[in-house]
């Protein structure tokens, strides 16, 4: 399994400068590749994102291609990759732990603002194949997208009010999918474990509750891709967040 490093702010629009320190401290003792970023030339860095990606994604060494982890960063790497992906595989799925829905009206090059609708509006995947899990913050330009497009979610409140229930509801969208991309924005994660990040919304997944249906996306045996986002060290507090990170790719290290 490869993993490659993507030492990038620049989709955050200036509002979580220092998610690209993330990948070097994550990564540590870890070897990698990486994807080379040009400072101040977004457009630069999301042609060599894609690239990786692609070359990835083409690698014959395996049926399909060689398993990638892509360490970000900020969440706008998502969708040059999830574009790559898009193309190599048949019904691609992108299933997102996020608290935010980052479907505002969206110009290029893409956001970590707007990256979910610009896979819809480009038509990377089908909207039936995109899940939002842990979204509890939607604003007003999104929520009328959301609902036009049936994009299906798990929302916070489902997860802390019914488990069970929600963990049934992802595991019956699983059952529909093939190829799955998975990102896991870290804002996802209740504040209380996760400070380190630049969007904190009260009332996040705990960890038990994002381990467990990890572990259920992982388990299908349909992930062919998995990136982390949005983990910020300068404003991370006594290093939860980065511990907390490391863990979620050792998970999937143990693959």
């Amino acid at each position: 399994m490869k993993i490659i490093k993507v030492p990038t702010s620049q989709g955050s629009l200036d509002k979580n400068i220092g998610t690209e320190l993330a990948p070097e401290i994550l990564c540590k003792e870890i070897e990698c590749e990486e994807v080379f970023v040009t400072k101040g030339d977004m457009e630069a860095t999301d042609a060599a994102i894609y690239s990786k990606a692609k070359e990835i994604f083409s690698n014959p060494k395996e049926k399909n291609h060689e398993k990638a982890i892509f360490v970000g960063g900020d969440h706008s790497i998502t969708y040059n990759i999830f574009k790559a992906f898009s193309e190599k595989f048949e019904k691609p799925c992108l299933l997102i732990f996020d608290a935010h829905a980052d479907c505002d009206v969206f110009f290029k090059p893409v956001s970590h603002q707007d990256l979910n609708r610009a896979v819809v509006e480009e038509k990377l995947a089908d909207t039936q194949d995109i899940i939002i899990i842990g979204i509890r913050k939607v604003f007003d330009v999104e929520e009328p997208f959301l609902k036009k497009n049936k994009i299906p979610t798990i929302t916070a409140e489902e997860i802390h009010t019914n488990f069970e229930k929600s963990k049934e509801k992802l595991q019956n969208f699983i059952a529909r999918q093939k190829n799955i991309y998975l990102s896991f924005d870290i804002d996802a994660l209740d504040p209380s474990i996760a400070p380190g990040t630049g969007y904190l919304e009260e009332n996040g997944l705990s960890k038990k509750q994002a381990f467990e249906m990890l572990e259920i996306v992982i388990k299908s045996g349909k992930v062919k891709t998995f990136d982390l986002v949005e983990i910020n060290p300068k404003i991370d507090k006594d290093g939860k967040t980065i511990s907390i990170g490391k863990k979620i790719i050792e998970r999937f290290l143990d693959e």
